[in-house]
């Protein structure tokens, strides 16, 4: 099983409507209410996240891959500015900045749409505590950095990640931020959220991932569960925006947020557009050896032990085809994977790049013949949008990929769907994409005209336009 170690490393507002009982819950439950959901759904994140002092490519709902610079192939730009400039204090609590690329996407944004902006994030090593990068004003707190989590460093990094937000917030209270833009997981800032919608001030809430679901997948508690879901309400409670990523988490504001139509935004994660831009190779002809590749973390949520199975069936059946495979990423389930692909015989034929820094991405995924994503039907998966879809489509790649809700919305008819739960017929799938250069081809260009609609430069487009709203509810 081949190995590549990857040598980059990362460096006057709105009259509180209607809520007021639900910000007196708010300050009255505290963090108590949600401190024991909120370690559960660190611990899934940890497990995902790159280690400290290192790049990552991340899933799908938080992808930590950028180095400090602007984005590859895209011209810096200065966006017209809209009619009220905001003073934004970003609270992040799982993530280093600027390896967070949703939220570093966001940030220089809205910078370069006019605004002051400011991300409040844990320190990494060798990250300096404050720094501007690409006009962004970065502020870092001290982490726990420890080699291996256990229960005791994850609820010492929740107390410490809690107490160095809400010192941050009230900072930024008292000079004047009219913004607190809140990222989540864990959903455990709605204290900083009030005192702001107190103040008369507005409150984004970026809704990254679905927080109950993400601890009834780690932690499989019924009380978990109720506590997150409590986190999440009171979350929403506060909230003046939501951001959501995709329809289903838009669906989610509306329903269990209580969150009007007109308040919730959605703001889809995507590729940079000169992605669309880059020359892609493709191999003529019928396949007799066909090369995969993969996307992500290596977690059991996401599916990645099934490839095995994949391609263990392309081996196997008749007429055989020999399959590699390249995992550009990695998490927390790469030793069971890298134990069963032993027992498979298969783990000459995997490649596991590690963690690698975005603008790496398209050169990785260069040669492959076909890009997959194995996640499996769960209540979380069905509602996420997997963030490396638009990335295979804008590098014009054909895509194998299982039949959920989002992962539908998001590729419509530009890849291969699926049903869940059945590894034999994605390996035929796959099978059938090597054996049909025809087809292999019809698919890169209905993925390279898919991807033109799930490109970051569209998204920012409706995250301004949340924010021109804040200033015309003021103005109201």
């Amino acid at each position: 099983m081949r190995t590549i170690r990857s040598e980059l490393r990362p460096p006057d507002a709105v009259a509180v409507r209607g809520d007021g009982s639900r910000l007196g819950i708010a300050f009255g439950l505290g963090a108590i209410v949600t401190l024991a959901a909120e370690v559960g759904i660190l611990a899934y994140r940890r497990s995902r996240a790159p280690s400290p002092g290192s790049s990552s490519v991340s899933p799908d709902r938080t992808d930590p891959t950028l180095a400090v610079g602007r984005r590859p192939g895209v011209p810096k730009r200065t966006l017209e500015p809209v009619r009220r400039v905001e003073r934004v204090t970003m609270l992040l609590p799982n993530n280093a900045y600027p390896q967070d690329v949703r939220v570093r996407h966001e940030a220089e944004s809205l910078v370069a749409g006019g605004h002051a902006v400011e991300v409040i994030a844990p320190r990494h090593i060798r990250q300096p505590f404050r720094e501007c990068v690409n006009g962004v004003d970065v502020r870092r707190f001290p982490a726990i950095q420890s080699g291996r989590p256990s229960l005791t460093t994850l609820i010492a990094e929740h107390v410490v990640a809690v107490v160095a937000l809400h010192v941050a917030a009230v900072r930024a209270l008292f000079r004047g931020a009219t913004v607190l833009h809140i990222h989540n997981p864990p959903d455990m800032l709605f204290l900083a959220g009030a005192m702001f919608r107190v103040a008369r001030r507005h409150v984004v809430f970026d809704h990254h991932d679905l927080g109950p679901e993400l601890v009834a997948v780690r932690l499989n508690s019924p009380h978990f569960v109720w506590l997150a879901r409590a986190g999440e309400r009171l979350t929403f409670a506060v909230a003046s925006r939501v951001l959501a990523t995709n329809d289903s988490h838009a669906d989610v504001a509306a329903d269990r947020g209580h969150k009007a139509p007109r308040d919730v935004t959605v703001v889809r994660n995507g590729p940079p557009a000169s992605w669309l831009r880059l020359p892609m190779p493709h191999r003529s002809g019928p396949l007799s050896s066909v090369r995969i590749a993969y996307l992500g973390a290596v977690a059991d949520q996401d599916g990645v032990d099934g490839l095995a199975r994949v391609l263990a069936h392309l081996r196997d059946r008749s007429p055989s085809i020999e399959a590699s495979l390249t995992i550009i990423g990695d998490g927390d389930g790469r030793q069971a994977l890298e134990a069963e692909l032993e027992r498979q015989g298969l783990a000459r034929s995997v490649t596991f790049t590690g963690w690698v820094a975005a603008e790496s991405v398209p050169m990785l995924l260069r040669d492959a013949d076909i890009c997959v994503e194995p996640a499996p039907d769960s209540a979380l998966n069905q509602r996420s949008t997997m963030i490396k879809l638009a990335e295979y489509l804008a590098l014009g790649k054909p895509v194998v990929a299982y039949d959920l809700l989002e992962n539908r919305r998001t590729v419509g008819e530009a890849a291969i769907l699926v049903r869940p739960g059945d590894p034999e017929a994605f390996a035929e799938q796959i099978a059938f994409l090597a054996a049909d250069p025809v087809v292999r081809v019809s698919l890169s260009r209905r993925a390279r005209a898919r991807a033109r609609t799930l490109t970051w430069e569209r998204s920012e487009v409706a995250l301004l336009a949340a924010y021109a709203s804040l200033g015309a509810d003021r103005q109201a």
